[in-house]
Parts: structure tokens; C-alpha cells; sequence
């Protein structure tokens, strides 16, 4: 739904999106890869997680503060930024079993070299789901900044955060 909603309130409303968007770019498309071509080992796969998991835990929190201090467009975006993390920690989750289950089938051979291949190929088979999930999370926080900047909050926060009986929905123009 759009609301009639002043300009510095849009912009703040537009931060979480642009967080998590320089989250997935900064975390997952530049440091993930350098650190997998530096070759540091477990750390490759670590250190991105662990640093996009700390930006999903200060999103969480921010939204939660949000609840209680800030304009309502401003929270809804802040929940509508953690709504869409939940895509992405399903990703996490994933990826985390298929390395697990690399290292389970490769703990039961006997030979180095053997493990070492089938630890690289769960590897880079884990990769995937994160690396889709991480593009269409762009999409996803793209269309995102694009609603907060036309003071648009998605029908489903709407209907699970109303928001107060002062602010009023304006009507959409029909595009002829």
C-alpha cells in the first residue's frame, strides 16, 4: 500500500535495504571469493558467515528497537529487511549440510586425496544455494529501496503491523 510519507522518513526507511544490499556485495560477492582465492582454508567460508550473520543479528535487533521508537513506515522496513534475511539464513542452512555431509562421507574413506576431492566438490556444490539465494536477495532489496522511496510498504507487513489510524493509504493512479 502507498502512504503519504515525508521525505526524511523514506530515507531512513530505505537504510535496512541498503545494509543488507552492502551486506550481500561487501560479504558474499567480494570477501567470500577473495578469501577462497587467498586460499585460507575453512576460514574462506567462515568469515563471511560469520560477518553477514553479525549485520542479520543488528538487523534483528534494530528492528525489534524500531517497534518502540521509530515512524511505523520506518519499522515495517526494518521487518520487511529481516523478512527477506530469513530467505537467506535458509540458504546458510543449506549450504551448512551439504559441507556437512561432505565431511561425513569424506571422514569414512581412507585415502588423503580421496577426501581432499570430495571435500572440494561439497564445497563448491554447497556454494550454490547461497550464491542464487544471494542474487535474488538483490532483486528482492532492489524492489525493496524502490517501495520505500514511493512510501510503500507490502500488503502482508500491512496487515501484520497496521499502521496507526493517522497515517491514511493514498490511492494508486491507474498508468494509462
Amino acid at each position: 500500500m502507498l502512504y503519504d510519507i515525508e521525505e526524511t522518513v523514506r530515507r531512513k526507511a530505505k537504510t535496512p535495504h541498503e545494509l543488507f544490499m552492502l551486506n550481500l556485495a561487501v560479504f558474499h560477492l567480494l570477501l567470500a571469493p577473495a578469501a577462497i582465492v587467498l586460499k585460507i582454508g575453512p576460514l574462506a567460508f567462515l568469515l563471511p558467515l560469520l560477518l553477514s550473520l553479525s549485520v542479520i543479528t543488528y538487523t534483528w535487533v534494530r528492528g525489534r528497537r524500531a517497534e518502540h521508537g521509530d515512524h511505523w513506515f520506518v519499522m515495517a522496513h526494518w521487518k520487511l529487511a529481516f523478512r527477506r534475511y530469513r530467505i537467506l539464513l535458509i540458504a546458510y542452512a543449506i549450504s551448512a549440510t551439504v559441507v556437512s555431509a561432505g565431511l561425513l562421507i569424506s571422514a569414512g574413506v581412507d585415502k588423503k586425496t580421496t577426501q581432499e576431492i570430495l571435500l572440494t566438490v561439497f564445497e563448491r556444490i554447497a556454494v550454490v544455494p547461497t550464491l542464487i539465494t544471494v542474487m535474488v536477495c538483490f532483486v528482492l532489496e532492489s524492489s525493496a529501496i524502490y517501495q520505500a522511496t514511493r512510501g510503500e510498504v507490502p500488503e502482508g507487513l500491512v496487515r501484520r503491523f497496521p499502521p496507526p489510524e493517522s497515517l491514511r493509504a493514498r490511492e494508486e493512479k491507474a498508468v494509462a
